[in-house]
């Protein structure tokens, strides 16, 4: 199971196929999970402005017990329909980790929400409780925007500008700023461009920076 399938989801920032590729605008890097494994997940929707959403998985596929390598995670997520605005989501999660032995906690908070029928803005916010300081905790914020079907080349097309930053309890930072345009050759295939840049600081002051131009295809049957 991947838990990120049903938490932390996004309507303009959830998708690397089609949306943005960088780790940190897919999901919030404060979820913590590493990798796939056992577990179960619970949705209730009544189709209405709530819902609910329950979860548990391991996270490690060398733990030797069910009890080991634990995720637990909840949701609760509002859909908001404002007579002057489009549709949009907010969603506030907690989760639990014993990866490490301790039971680390953080939450986060994730939303999408249509300004008009052209432009989508989303955010996400995320802390996560460090045990191996006496205080202190790891911080995660990202927003950007998606415009779709106005300043395009084909009316189908969609593109996104979008920036993450990661602050350390060690004082380390990270930041990204990335923009991509989906051009929409036809309903089965998708090119689009990307452009990141990137750069890192420690708590030494030592900085790097990186620009990565990139290229993605996607192909249906």
């Amino acid at each position: 199971l991947d838990l990120t399938a049903f938490f932390d989801r996004n309507a303009v920032a959830n998708d690397e196929t089609r949306q943005f590729v960088s780790d940190a605008l897919v999901n919030n890097p404060m979820l913590g999970l590493s990798s796939n494994g056992a577990g179960l997940a619970a949705v209730y929707d009544p189709k209405g402005s709530w819902n609910l959403k329950l979860g548990v998985q391991q996270s490690e596929t060398d733990a030797t017990n069910l009890s080991q390598s634990l995720f637990t995670m909840a949701e609760v997520g509002y859909r908001s329909r404002p007579s002057f605005l489009g549709e949009g989501n907010y969603r506030l999660w907690v989760r639990s980790d014993n990866s490490s032995g301790d039971h680390k906690k953080a939450f986060g908070l994730s939303l999408d929400q249509r300004l008009t029928p052209v432009v989508t803005v989303f955010g996400r916010y995320g802390a996560e409780q460090t045990i191996d300081l006496a205080s202190g905790h790891d911080r995660f914020y990202s927003a950007g925007l998606q415009f779709q079907t106005a300043y395009v080349l084909n009316p189908l097309d969609t593109w996104g500008l979008g920036y993450a930053r990661l602050n350390k309890a060690t004082d380390d930072r990270e930041n990204l700023i990335e923009a991509y345009y989906n051009l929409h050759l036809s309903e089965k295939l998708h090119l689009s461009m990307h452009l990141q840049y990137a750069n890192e600081a420690d708590s030494a002051g030592v900085k790097h920076g990186y620009l990565l131009p990139g290229l993605r295809i996607q192909a249906g049957l």
